[in-house]
């Protein structure tokens, strides 16, 4: 029997799992190289968001959990060139941080 300590010390592997299974079946589910360019596109960015709301405080952990859907996701792409979709990963994480960072996108909490 597992005790509850066990998924407190390793929750960062739980969703670094749970998100590489969700990354294969958005990349099962897409039809074509356009939109899984542009589903990976739109998850660097929300993965720039996260960077950029946690930037003092950001562990290894968040960036483990990102990989973990870029892995999964990279696994199930039939579809589209996978330097492509890790570029426009990248591109989309490092935007969307900028984006925030210089106040032209903004939090409706901020």
């Amino acid at each position: 029997m597992v005790s509850g300590a066990f998924y407190l010390r390793s929750w960062a592997e739980m969703f670094f799992f749970v998100l590489l299974v969700l990354g294969f079946l958005f990349s099962l589910l897409t039809p074509s190289a356009v939109l899984s360019y542009a589903l990976i596109f739109t998850v660097g960015m929300a993965g720039g968001r996260l960077m950029f709301e946690r930037k003092n405080r950001l562990t290894f952990p968040y960036y483990l959990m990102l990989i973990g859907f870029l892995i999964g996701y990279l696994l199930g792409a039939f579809y589209g060139n996978r330097n492509i979709m890790v570029l426009l990963f990248i591109i989309g994480g490092f935007l969307s941080y900028y984006l925030h960072d210089s106040g032209i996108i903004r939090d409706v909490r901020y």
